[in-house]
């Protein structure tokens, strides 16, 4: 997280939004602009989103059509060939590769979860998780359990901020058996007590809680000026940067939640429970 090098995913997002501005700069509609490029319906959204790269021959099109010259030219010429590599391989579902790309670049992860997200996650925990799912081969899980502890590691040495509000039931969630999830809830404290990790967790007594009927994870990516909201389904994602309803889920989260050392002191009490 928070490379020296934003990664292609980013440069798509600064490359989209610079578009966008170009376009609207020179007064053009974005279905007038998609029909002039001669794309494809909704591809010039999903470009200004930062979804799909361009090739130098779509960039010069854009170009063109906007009246764009000189340095602004060539600067939007390099931030699309970087929108162009190759993101480095991640061992996640095909619809989460986006996904651990831009946690990677974060400043700041914000989520509320009835469940240990993955970030957090054991290898042994993981590896219950993702026996389970329909969609993940078998021959995939371990892979992908190791992955999701090595995301969790880099939160050691990363500058992004992660603030974590989780359900009281993601302590009681028994994926591999009581001695995992033991184990699991260590990690939380241990990962909780980290100067740039906040985690903590809405009690019963709470009552409903949007966030933790439809969990999501706010994302703040510095580099490109961008706020996105992440959404997981059973087979894919949402990615939404409108996310004024997802920020408010979030402090409202946080308003039930126990503080963070109130927090600390349930995951050890239920630990030993565990034991």
């Amino acid at each position: 997280m928070n490379s020296t090098d934003p990664g292609p995913v980013v440069q798509r997002l600064i490359f989209g939004a610079r578009a966008r501005e170009l376009r609207e700069r020179a007064g053009v509609e974005l279905e007038a602009a998609n029909a002039a490029l001669g794309w494809y319906r909704g591809k010039l959204s999903k470009v200004e989103t930062g979804q799909l790269a361009t090739k130098p021959r779509e960039c010069d099109e854009m170009l063109r059509i906007y009246g764009v010259s000189g340095h602004e030219a060539e600067q939007l010429r390099s931030l699309a060939a970087d929108g162009r590599r190759s993101a480095a391989p991640e061992r996640v579902t095909d619809f989460g590769r986006q996904y651990v790309a831009l946690e990677r670049d974060s400043t700041e992860i914000r989520m509320v979860y009835n469940e240990i997200p993955g970030i957090f996650h054991t290898v042994e925990y993981a590896s219950a998780q993702l026996m389970r799912s329909p969609v993940i081969p078998g021959a995939q899980v371990a892979g992908m359990a190791h992955a999701r502890r090595e995301r969790g590691e880099r939160l050691r040495c990363a500058k992004a901020e992660v603030l974590a509000v989780l359900g009281m039931e993601a302590l009681y969630r028994e994926a591999g058996g009581r001695e995992v999830l033991a184990n699991q809830l260590q990690r939380l404290v241990e990962l909780g007590e980290l100067p740039n990790v906040s985690i903590r967790v809405v009690p019963w007594s709470a009552g409903a809680v949007a966030g933790l009927c439809n969990p999501f994870t706010l994302l703040w990516i510095e580099p490109a000026n961008a706020r996105i909201a992440y959404t997981e389904t059973l087979t894919g994602a949402d990615y939404l940067k409108t996310t004024d309803s997802y920020s408010l889920a979030f402090e409202q989260a946080g308003d039930l939640a126990l503080g963070e050392q109130a927090s600390q002191d349930e995951l050890k009490r239920r630990i030993t429970e565990l034991e």
